[in-house]
C-alpha cells in the first residue's frame, strides 16, 4: 500500500517508444496479411491447374493433383488468424471467400467422388473452428478489461485505506502477508510477503489461541477483539473476509491503537 517513486513522464515516454512503433508497424500490417494467406492458399490449391495452363512440365508433381482435401486444409490459417484478429464477422467473411474459392475446382475440375459435399463439410469445419477463436480471444480479453477494472479498484481502495489513522493489514490463507498500509509499516515495519505470525508475533507456527483467520476465511465471519502483542503494543482489531484480485479470500483487519494501554 506505500505509494511507489513514479517515473518522469519524458522517461516512461522514451521507453514506450519501441512498443508505439511496433504497435503502429502492426496496425499497418494486419489488414494485408489475410488477402496475402488467401492469395498463397488460392495459389497452392489451383496450382496444378496453373501448371498445366503455363506448361511447367518440371512442376507437375503429383502432390498437386492428388486429394484436394489436404490442400484445403492451408485455408484453415487465414480463417484462424481472421477470427482471431477480426472476431466471428471475420471468421465467417473469410470462410465464405474460402466456399468460393473451393466452388470452381468442386463443380469444374475434380474427378474424386463427392466433391460438393466434402467442400461443405470442410467449410463449415473450418468456419466453426475460426468462430471459436474468435469466441475464446473475445472471453480472454473481457477477462483482462476485468481484471485491470480490479486491479485499479483495488489500487484506488489501498490509496484510500493508506490514508486512514489505523492500521490495515491483508493476510492470505497460508499466513503470508499480501498488504500493510503505511501506519501498520510504522508499528511492526515492512512485512509484505512475510508470515504473519513471524513478523507480527516473532513465532516459529501460528497462534493458535489469538488468530481468526481460519474462522474469517473458511466461514465468512467478522470477529472484533482487543490484543496486546509481546512488544506491549494494545489494539482493538476488527477482521472481516476480503477477496483479493485473484480471487483469493484473505483476511482484512484494522488495528485501532487502545489509548492508555501499555506501549501506546
Amino acid at each position: 500500500m506505500k505509494s511507489k517513486h513514479r517515473a518522469h513522464p519524458e522517461d516512461s515516454e522514451e521507453v514506450r517508444q519501441p512498443e508505439i512503433k511496433k504497435a503502429a508497424l502492426a496496425r499497418r500490417v494486419q489488414p494485408y496479411i489475410v488477402p496475402l494467406l488467401l492469395l498463397f492458399c488460392t495459389v497452392f490449391y489451383y496450382f496444378g491447374e496453373l501448371v498445366d495452363w503455363a506448361h511447367w512440365d518440371a512442376l507437375r508433381l503429383g502432390f498437386f493433383y492428388g486429394v484436394h482435401d489436404i490442400h484445403r486444409l492451408f485455408f484453415l490459417a487465414p480463417i484462424i488468424y481472421a477470427g482471431y484478429t477480426a472476431r466471428v464477422r471475420g471468421a465467417l467473411i473469410v470462410t465464405l471467400i474460402s466456399f468460393i474459392i473451393f466452388w470452381p475446382r468442386a463443380f469444374f475440375i475434380s474427378p474424386y467422388p463427392d466433391p460438393m459435399l466434402r467442400m461443405t463439410l470442410f467449410t463449415i469445419f473450418a468456419g466453426t473452428l475460426g468462430c471459436l477463436v474468435a469466441i475464446v480471444r473475445n472471453q480472454s480479453e473481457q477477462v483482462a478489461r476485468l481484471k485491470n477494472l480490479m486491479r485499479d479498484e483495488r489500487d484506488l481502495l489501498l490509496n484510500v485505506v493508506d490514508t486512514m489513522s489505523e492500521g490495515v493489514i491483508i493476510i492470505a490463507p497460508d499466513y503470508k502477508i499480501r498488504a500493510m498500509n503505511s501506519v501498520m509499516v510504522k508499528y511492526f515495519g515492512e512485512g509484505t510477503g512475510l508470515l504473519c505470525y513471524e513478523h507480527l508475533h516473532n513465532r516459529s507456527s501460528p497462534c493458535e489461541e489469538a488468530c481468526m483467520l481460519k474462522n474469517i476465511v473458511e466461514n465468512g465471519e467478522i470477529h472484533k477483539w482487543k490484543y496486546t502483542f509481546p512488544d506491549g503494543k494494545a489494539f482493538e482489531i476488527t477482521s472481516a473476509p476480503y477477496l483479493d484480485i485473484e480471487g483469493v479470500l484473505c483476511q482484512v483487519s484494522v488495528f485501532r491503537r487502545i489509548a492508555g494501554e501499555p506501549g501506546a
